[in-house]
């Protein structure tokens, strides 16, 4: 995704990308995933306890926006550099 606006953290499985809090296109339903490795968590408070799930990532995901964000009240876990 290349974008970093909504990173939560650094992956803790790979070491090597940003998890952010990503849409899914097919559902609208909001969850964060590795931009690397595309591990995936249910939101931002589980990415520390490394309770991943990998899918086969043929749902396709989008940027979602900041009302989206601000809606489940996860802004609050956005990194800003």
């Amino acid at each position: 995704m290349e974008n970093y606006k909504n990173k939560v953290a650094w992956c803790p499985i790979c070491s090597q990308g940003w998890v952010e809090i990503v849409k899914d296109v097919k559902t609208s339903e909001l969850f964060v995933m590795c931009d690397e490795c595309e591990n995936e968590w249910n939101n931002p408070t589980e990415v520390k306890s490394q309770k991943a799930r990998t899918e086969i990532n043929d749902n396709r995901v989008t940027i979602p926006t900041d009302e989206e964000i601000r809606s489940v009240k996860w802004e609050k876990y956005i990194i800003n550099d």
